[in-house]
């Protein structure tokens, strides 16, 4: 499946009212939120269909996946959004996250901790938001100018001693780049969950945090926590991924890469792109192949080092990013 799916799920006690931009979306929030309410309306209506009372108005099937013979159960539901409960034991292992990554269901996963082995997106956490009977979802970590997430009311330029990402390959390598030859130190936290480790690890230093927003989901509550605690210490700009920030810079000239740009969920089949940093990996690597600046995940190419082009890549998020000596 891809693009956004409108569902509205309803009874005579409650309605429930979202829209679902990717593959994965998280639903949080403490007891008494709503998220049983949802969840079990979406399990009655899957055992009892009209039977149940329950309305669902959504262009393809919504199911509910139970603790019970789940595999069995994933293994012949195909164009689905399949709704998952909180404090199922499966939820955080790899082998769940293996057997949902090439289908083409589209996944609500209620759940309060952080899932490490699924990449999803900063911007697909939500909580229920209510009024009387009615309910929507609301995101949680809202983005800011620049692709800054913040818990801070204002926001201002960041004045960092060290700029971290997760990328230790072609990303790492623009980042060290960009800021050769300033006060500015590029670090590697070689994954996701490295960006904290490494955050604990420095407490003294001024950090800002680059990493892929499109596959930073599990990691952005511990890390916006540390954000806080170290007010005025710590940025964190999570644009996509680095392979979109070339993207979005019109440096590649890729036949149609801005109409894909203006909405790129219409273009990412779940059951071939598990996360769309995958897809604007692809998409980049596809379009520049067999030409001078073939982009390559594992090495920097001269091309994209040349200072014109460096400034060109940042554009959309150099304005909250730390200074260079050559701005």
């Amino acid at each position: 499946m891809k693009g956004r799916i409108d569902i509205r799920v309803s009874n005579s006690r409650a309605s429930f009212r979202f829209t679902l931009n990717r593959n994965i979306t998280v639903v949080r929030g403490d007891s008494g939120t709503g998220k049983t309410t949802l969840y079990e309306m979406i399990a009655e209506h899957t055992r009892l269909g009209k039977a149940s009372g329950v309305e669902i108005a959504a262009p393809c099937p919504c199911v509910a996946l139970t603790d019970m013979d789940w595999q069995n159960q994933l293994g012949h539901t195909r164009g689905s959004v399949v709704f998952i409960d909180e404090g199922a034991d499966y939820l955080a292992s790899r082998g769940f996250a293996s057997a949902i990554q090439k289908t083409d269901n589209y996944y609500v996963i209620f759940n309060r901790e952080n899932l490490h082995e699924l990449p999803y997106s900063v911007e697909e956490i939500y909580e229920i938001r209510t009024s009387t009977r009615y309910h929507t979802l609301k995101k949680i970590y809202q983005r800011r100018e620049g692709y800054v997430y913040s818990q801070a009311r204002t926001q201002q330029k960041a004045r960092a001693d060290v700029l971290l990402t997760e990328d230790s390959h072609a990303g790492y390598q623009f980042y060290q780049r960009l800021y050769e030859g300033t006060a500015v130190r590029c670090e590697t936290a070689k994954s996701n969950s490295g960006v904290y480790t490494w955050l604990q690890d420095h407490p003294e230093q001024n950090v800002f945090v680059m990493a892929d927003g499109a596959a930073f989901g599990s990691e952005i509550d511990r890390v916006m926590k540390l954000e806080k605690q170290r007010a005025g210490r710590i940025t964190v700009c999570l644009p996509e991924s680095f392979e979109w920030l070339i993207l979005k810079s019109g440096l590649i000239p890729i036949k149609g890469v801005e109409k894909m740009l203006e909405d790129p969920g219409e273009q990412i089949e779940s059951a071939k792109f598990f996360s769309w940093e995958r897809f604007f990996e692809d998409y980049l690597i596809r379009g520049s192949a067999g030409t001078y600046y073939a982009y390559s995940k594992g090495r920097l190419l001269p091309f994209y080092a040349v200072r014109e082009n460096l400034n060109r890549i940042i554009e959309s998020v150099a304005e909250h990013m730390p200074e260079t000596a050559h701005e």
